[in-house]
């Protein structure tokens, strides 16, 4: 105090000041600032948690129609026949594909099983001569087959014959286990 009362009165004031400068700015540097910074990154955190909220929301809303949709497929998806007896079916609707739309199936071997935790994965290998409308009504077919049916592989060759095509394709099909 022997140091205030040495001062002038302007002094003391510029003094008085001085120190509430200094003590806001410590303030601001150490307690203001830091939590500001926290509470904005919490506000980026709750935007971020908002948004996938949202989308969360809109599924919930959209449950009864993906609920419909996973029943109408599951059906078809589903393993209910013994490996051999899904292959046999699998060659017999492929073959029946093929016969529908002129596809002319030279040779038809089933590959092996692929096994995943929760599903099968059943490859058939093909080679097949069509043309290329026939083809193509073919592939179109198997896209849209009720059951999963992809063609994974494929390749084209021409023959001696313009208009024929020589077809080597995997056809593969998945099914819940």
């Amino acid at each position: 105090m022997e140091f205030l009362s040495r001062l002038s009165k302007k002094e003391r004031r510029l003094f008085y000041i001085a120190v509430t400068v200094v003590a806001v700015v410590f303030l601001d540097r150490a307690v203001f600032r830091p939590v500001l910074n926290k509470l904005e990154s919490f506000n980026g955190k709750i935007s971020v948690e908002e948004k996938k909220l949202g989308k969360s929301m809109l599924i919930l809303a959209q449950e009864a129609a993906i609920t419909e949709e996973y029943k109408k497929f599951a059906q078809s998806i589903k393993q209910e026949q013994s490996d051999e007896e899904t292959i046999a079916s699998l060659l017999s609707s492929i073959e029946k594909m093929a016969k529908s739309v002129s596809v002319f199936i030279l040779d038809m071997k089933p590959a092996v099983v692929e096994k995943a935790e929760f599903y099968k994965k059943y490859a058939v290998k093909i080679e097949a001569e069509a043309k290329i409308s026939n083809l193509t009504d073919f592939m179109y077919q198997l896209e849209n087959s009720s059951s999963l049916l992809r063609v994974s592989e494929f390749r084209l060759t021409p023959q001696k014959k313009e208009t024929i095509l020589k077809i080597n394709m995997t056809v593969t099909e998945v099914l819940i286990n």
